[in-house]
């Protein structure tokens, strides 16, 4: 696509993506437990009632809230939370989740 090889776009882009590319599996979980919950059993079983560009909406929906939170988590820690748990669990040891503070130069 012409619109993303442009130079600003593509790093646009890339940085409002990053965080939910670096939190993949929590968000990959996050997102099947959601829409289980809004479409299927227990939950509020609403596939039946919601089908085609709603459904997409929905899914969309789900999607932008996640990039949100994804910027969220990672102003305040370094990994996602399944991340976290998978590297210490990796480690054998529980590795340091708050981020690291930036320092102002000057």
């Amino acid at each position: 696509m012409i619109v993303v090889r442009a130079g600003r776009l593509r790093s646009w882009l890339a940085a409002v993506l990053a965080p939910v590319g670096r939190m993949g599996l929590t968000n990959y979980l996050m997102q099947s437990v959601i829409l289980m919950v809004l479409l299927y059993g227990p939950g509020f079983d609403l596939a039946a009632d919601v089908g085609g560009w709603p459904r997409q909406a929905l899914l969309e929906l789900v999607f932008v809230v996640q990039v949100v939170y994804s910027r969220w988590w990672f102003a305040r820690f370094q990994y996602g939370p399944v991340e976290w748990a998978w590297r210490s669990l990796t480690w054998f040891k529980a590795q340091p989740m708050r981020a690291k503070p930036v320092r102002a130069t000057g």
